[in-house]
């Protein structure tokens, strides 16, 4: 892979975000936002741990309000727990919490591959896009690999024409996503390794092969079960 033309997870969420806009700026809360949330998934802000506003204000470039406003945002996401007097603590995920976290994933996902390979439904061309983003995205980069991935899966759900089934998908974002760096961090994962099995699922969905699309889906969660395994040990 070659080395990103942006900067990391703010600089592709720049441009998810002005894609259609103008190139309209980012404002000082989506800034807040996207540091506060990038220094948790990279674990500059551990889990358990309390979040101060001040340090949050210096390490963003912004101030307190908008800080307040991502605060409130990423604990509405799950990302945070806020506590009165004591401010926003990272919110730790238990093994158990994992599993129960994967499994859901899992039925979430191999029904979309049920509902779109039944009905026939069009694979959404975003999801090739998205592949050849990942490919000509550094290895190094990890958030941004992360990103494009939970994206990926986004449209994979969001595919089989099912809106509650999109919501739940949606809902569970903020955990599947610090699973995924953590996986890239310790090892687990391998972007080169999830960027083909992707797009061999785009092939095995867009021939309405669900026998296929299952087994390659099932290969591409295996890492999450290594995953509570090495945390439980």
């Amino acid at each position: 892979m070659t080395e990103p033309t942006g900067n990391g997870p703010e600089s592709a969420e720049r441009k998810r975000s002005t894609k259609n806009l103008g190139e309209a700026p980012v404002t000082a809360r989506q800034r807040a936002y996207n540091g506060i949330r990038a220094g948790i998934l990279k674990g500059v802000f551990p889990p358990g741990g309390f979040i101060e506003e001040a340090l949050a204000c210096e390490a963003t470039g912004v101030s307190r309000s908008p800080v307040r406003e991502a605060l409130n945002r990423l604990a509405a996401e799950g990302f945070l727990e806020l506590h009165p007097r004591r401010g926003a603590m990272v919110r730790p995920l238990s093994a158990t919490e994992l599993r129960d976290l994967y499994e859901v994933r899992r039925m979430i996902e191999s029904q979309a591959v049920h509902l779109i390979c039944q009905n026939r439904r069009p694979v959404p061309a975003n999801m090739s896009e998205l592949c050849d983003a990942h490919e000509s995205t550094s290895t190094e980069d990890l958030l941004a690999c992360v990103e494009i991935n939970r994206l990926f899966h986004q449209a994979l759900v969001a595919a089989a024409g099912n809106t509650v089934l999109t919501q739940v998908f949606d809902s569970l974002q903020a955990n599947l996503t610090r699973v995924a760096m953590l996986s890239l961090q310790l090892g687990i994962g391998k972007t080169r390794q999830i960027e083909q099995e992707h797009r061999a699922l785009i092939i095995a969905l867009q021939a309405y092969n669900e026998t296929r699309a299952t087994e390659i889906l099932a290969s591409h969660l295996k890492p999450m079960p290594r995953l509570m395994d090495s945390l439980s040990g």
